[in-house]
């Protein structure tokens, strides 16, 4: 898996960017948080996605 940068929107002389990554379908299902609302934190240079 690799994080993308990918552009948003175009404002002016301002670029907004976002941030996309493809999760393996397995590891969403069982984590049981498709559709849930979502918080990402950083720890010891990992990404830890949690729920609100």
């Amino acid at each position: 898996m690799k994080i993308r940068e990918v552009l948003d929107k175009k404002v002016g002389n301002t670029e907004y960017t976002r941030y996309i990554t493809t999760l393996p379908k397995d590891v969403v299902k069982e984590s049981k948080l498709l559709g849930k609302e979502l918080k990402a934190r950083v720890e010891k240079g990992k990404i830890i996605l949690e729920e609100v």
